[in-house]
């Protein structure tokens, strides 16, 4: 391992024997420095791994804090390889890293073969989900939706073509609540857009006790509970508990 240097973006586990309470993982900074306990900054980027880990004995020792340590650096992850790779986390079948597709390499591309590499979708997952990329100094942020990929036909555009170090995250599908007298109270996915009148039937609709005269919502507004009276028109928003009263006629 000595025959590469360290480099910016290095994942490295620092051990010292005897000290397990020093034990670190940690990636080495754009000024090619860590912070390791005690002694603080410390710059190994451009050394070798065994150069490194004698000046981290030489701190250790010098400044009094162990007396002949013996410390052990181990590179976990490579810079080269963290960008040639991309994570999926959240709602996915296989959440973790995934290679990109290269020229000597057949892996994934774009977003919707990332998923599909993943295993797919989980039930609970929602259709709509978040892409982080580093640009420079620079982290953005998008936001995306696979129903409207799909309506649009952009699955495999490039506006969706993935880069090395790239996280997508599919968060837990927006849901609603129903309760009352329908066939089938329970919880459900949220459809976007998604009205009074669309919901019922998803609870198998009204019973021959219920009435859609006689319709609330309960909906968080502003953080305090406040109960509503709805038409079969209004829109369902995430988190609406829907109630169908019985009907006394």
């Amino acid at each position: 391992m000595d025959a590469r240097s360290l480099s910016v973006g290095d994942v490295v586990k620092i051990s010292v024997y005897g000290q397990s309470d020093l034990t670190t993982v940690t990636r080495i900074s754009e000024n090619n420095s860590i912070n390791f306990p005690l002694i603080g900054e410390v710059v190994i980027g451009g050394l070798s791994v065994g150069t490194a880990e004698d000046l981290i004995e030489h701190q250790l020792s010098s400044k009094g804090f162990v007396k002949n340590p013996q410390v052990n650096l181990f590179v976990e992850q490579l810079f080269q390889t963290l960008n040639n790779t991309v994570t999926i986390l959240g709602h996915v079948e296989k959440p973790g890293n995934y290679v990109l597709q290269g020229a000597s390499v057949e892996g994934v591309r774009t977003l919707v073969h990332l998923i599909a590499a993943a295993g797919g979708l989980r039930p609970e997952a929602s259709n709509k989900g978040i892409l982080t990329r580093v640009e420079g100094k620079n982290r953005e942020r998008f936001n995306f939706d696979l129903y409207e990929m799909v309506n649009k036909g952009t699955l495999e555009s490039a506006e969706y073509k993935l880069q090395g170090g790239d996280v997508v995250y599919i968060p837990e599908m927006d849901v609603f609540y129903i309760y009352g007298q329908v066939q089938q109270p329970g919880r459900y996915r949220l459809e976007q857009g998604m009205r009074v009148m669309q919901a019922l039937p998803v609870a198998g609709g009204i019973t021959d006790h219920g009435s859609e005269k006689g319709i609330q919502i309960q909906r968080n507004v502003n953080g305090k509970i406040k109960t509503l009276d709805v038409n079969p028109t209004d829109e369902v928003l995430k988190d609406d508990v829907v109630y169908v009263k019985e009907s006394f006629f």
